[in-house]
């Protein structure tokens, strides 16, 4: 934030090479991150400004994608940190890369598949209208790769959703391995694997 214009110098190198999707560098933008390094009352400022420097950067040429990713705890057992409390977390970040206008999101570098499933319960019950507003703005890149993102974001979002309804029907949060667990990190993985897979999506 300090040298906005090495930030999109370099992200408007990556569109001039012909990428579809930018990432905000919204890494570990999470309240439990920034807290390490005093920041936790700056998080809307942050995550708004870096999505808004991306958008500028890209000029409509790409799609701008709001990035999530650990938060350096672990979830119980083995750290202290409540399952409930960590959706929490990834809905606050979310709200804010959603205000600021990114396109998508993207839930990457993860330490575990628990915290993967907090972020995609997060994103589909802040994110509601994510699919619709990625297709939208997949409109506006040409090419078959447009179509693509489009679909796999659909994909993703309907995962999520699934995640949400598996999580509903459990009584307690399930252990790691639990069956509950392992329906919603296989459609996870199923999305994952359905958007490596389009031979037309060039990153």
């Amino acid at each position: 934030l300090e040298h906005e214009d090495a930030l999109v110098s370099l992200q408007q190198a990556y569109v001039q090479a012909g990428t579809n999707i930018v990432y905000a560098p919204t890494f570990t933008a999470n309240r439990i991150k920034l807290a390490e390094y005093g920041l936790e009352d700056d998080i809307e400022a942050i995550n708004v400004k870096l999505v808004q420097l991306s958008k500028r950067a890209v000029g409509g040429k790409a799609l701008v994608a709001g990035d999530l990713t650990m938060t350096g705890k672990q979830l119980k057992p083995m750290g202290t940190l409540e399952f409930e409390e960590l959706i929490d977390v990834y809905k606050e970040q979310i709200r804010y890369l959603e205000k600021a206008g990114a396109d998508l999101l993207v839930i990457e570098t993860m330490m575990s598949l628990q915290e993967t499933r907090a972020a995609a319960i997060a994103a589909a019950t802040v994110a509601v209208t994510a699919s619709a507003i990625t297709t939208a703005a997949a409109t506006t890149i040409a090419g078959a790769a447009a179509t693509a993102i489009a679909t796999t974001t659909a994909a993703a979002t309907t995962a999520a959703a699934d995640c949400v309804s598996l999580h509903k029907r459990m009584e307690t949060p399930r252990a790691l391995f639990g069956r509950g667990a392992f329906q919603c990190d296989q459609l996870v993985r199923q999305a994952f694997f359905e958007f490596h897979s389009k031979p037309s999506l060039s990153l």
